[in-house]
């Protein structure tokens, strides 16, 4: 569960790395990516704004990368067993992303809706990935949204037997990105 909600942050991560259109590297500036599942006990979140976003607008090349002891849930239970017992994060501390915009966003003067594709790892694990992200401009920066789903197990992260039957298979990423 932990790694596919850390993918999806990456993703998102990605997306908000967009912006300056005068600049060749934009970075993050402010934002969040935020996951999500549900179970039959109750639904499962966490959100994290630890995160580093490059963004060649010249090329489309982005770097993301999210350290996973970074998302805050709900209780303190909760991120204790995410980060020891799903994402191992003092092995896996941080879930990354490599890849490239399939359009050009050198010009972006309204919002545009690109595909992205690259490599996402997380638990060491690396898996080829796209996903739609939406770039637009606000104020000074430069916008990005995406929301895609991770399955855990494309990338080993086992859920306890005793949760199998009541744990979603996957997790829901959502990021909000400001890149200047």
């Amino acid at each position: 569960m932990v790694s596919t909600v850390s993918n999806c942050f990456l993703i998102a991560a990605l997306f908000l790395s967009v912006n300056c259109l005068h600049a060749q590297t934009l970075t993050f500036d402010h934002g969040k990516v935020d996951f999500y599942t549900s179970s039959i006990l109750s639904d499962i979140e966490a959100t994290s704004e630890d995160i580093s976003v490059t963004l060649d607008i010249s090329t489309g090349d982005v770097e993301i990368s999210i350290r996973i002891e970074s998302f805050e849930f709900e209780y303190e239970m909760m991120q204790d067993h995410f980060n020891e017992e799903y994402m191992e994060s003092d092995q896996f501390p941080n879930a990354t992303f490599t890849g490239k915009i399939g359009q050009d966003i050198s010009d972006l003067k309204s919002e545009l809706e690109v595909d992205v594709a690259g490599i996402l790892t997380i638990h060491g694990i690396q898996k080829e990935t796209s996903f739609k992200a939406t770039l637009s401009i606000e104020n000074e920066f430069t916008l990005v949204k995406c929301k895609f789903p991770i399955i855990f197990k494309d990338f080993n992260v086992e859920e306890p037997a005793v949760l199998s039957k009541s744990l979603a298979k996957d997790v829901e990423l959502k990021s909000v990105l400001y890149l200047k």
